[in-house]
């Protein structure tokens, strides 16, 4: 057993390598802190991408959270984002999503949410861990009749996709007669944005939306992202996208194949996304590692600016605090208040 969670905590997250120093056995004692957190009889939403060792650290985590008397929404497979989405749908207390690493193959992290589907900050994940480097102190076990349920919820990805449409102009897209690559990264994006392009109007070619086994690289890899880039070219379409594992990052490639940089990508939102160009003297959220160019750009557009550090949900909670118009991290991520 690991003594210290410290050794797990990966700049503000729970990452390990999964079964070897992330067990079940510490998800299940994850879930009984993290359910202790809760009044009792409240209720969160869990979810997981495709893969086995995150799908059996969710389910050590359910154990453990079920045994504080807290109920779980259970979506299975699904991407962050939708389960962002579905707690603030179902007035849920919060929420925890288990997803393959960025870095290293076999490590799995898991991500916590609260009652608004904002990331955890560091410092509450550090009460968790601080929690389990006394376990089992302050854990809640309940009584065998108070143990919480376990609820599936089958049709909230149909309810996402349809309130996603609600937000463009579907006869616009249309009309326009574009072409999309995408790769969804063998994760459950691929059950999601392909039906949404097609709701939409755009012609769609999708690339890894069924479960393979994890590799030994991560994905989007070098050779998936050119891969990609490639059958842009040969299909002539518009536009590529490579999402991430979990569905909440995305790079972006043009129709010669070539990747748009970040901060391209951002100031083509601030000049023509007319929600944005509607909300002058908002505040735009961005990294500090952003070039002075692209800060003269947006405050000549008419918006101050708030430079925040990247850590987890912390974006999130700037444009809540400020009331923003948009936000944009260098970690490929982008967020439009409209939109959720």
């Amino acid at each position: 057993r690991v003594q210290n969670l410290d050794e797990l905590n990966k700049k503000g997250r729970i990452v390990g390598r999964a079964n070897y120093i992330f067990t079940p056995e510490i998800a299940s004692s994850i879930g009984s802190i993290h359910g202790s957190s809760f009044k009792l009889d409240e209720t969160i939403v869990i979810g997981r991408d495709y893969h086995n060792d995150s799908r059996m650290l969710k389910r050590g985590y359910t154990s453990g959270i079920m045994s504080t008397g807290i109920n779980v929404l259970n979506l299975s497979d699904c991407t962050f984002p939708l389960l962002e989405f579905t707690i603030r749908r179902f007035g849920a207390s919060g929420g925890a999503y288990f997803s393959g690493g960025h870095l290293y193959s076999e490590d799995v992290g898991v991500r916590f949410a609260d009652a608004g589907g904002i990331e955890l900050a560091p410092l509450e994940i550090k009460k968790i861990i601080d929690s389990y480097n006394t376990y089992p102190k302050q854990i809640r076990r309940v009584d065998p009749r108070r143990i919480g349920r376990i609820i599936a919820i089958p049709q909230t990805q149909d309810v996402y996709i349809k309130s996603l449409e609600q937000f463009v102009n579907k006869k616009q897209i249309r009309d326009a007669n574009i072409k999309i690559v995408v790769d969804c990264s063998f994760s459950p994006t691929g059950k999601i944005t392909p039906l949404l392009f097609n709701e939409v109007g755009v012609e769609v070619i999708a690339l890894n939306t069924h479960y393979r086994e994890r590799s030994i690289v991560p994905v989007p890899s070098i050779n998936t992202i050119k891969n990609t880039a490639d059958i842009v070219k040969a299909s002539n379409s518009h536009l590529g996208v490579c999402f991430d594992v979990d569905g909440s990052r995305i790079l972006v490639i043009d129709e010669n194949g070539l990747e748009i940089s970040f901060e391209d990508l951002l100031m083509f939102f601030i000049a023509y996304d007319q929600r944005i160009r509607n909300s002058k003297n908002s505040t735009v959220i961005i990294n500090p590692s952003v070039s002075p160019v692209v800060k003269n750009f947006i405050e000549e557009s008419g918006h101050p600016i708030k430079l925040v550090e990247n850590y987890p949900g912390e974006l999130s909670r700037q444009i809540r605090q400020e009331r923003a118009c948009f936000a944009a991290a260098d970690s490929l991520k982008y967020y439009f208040p409209n939109y959720s």
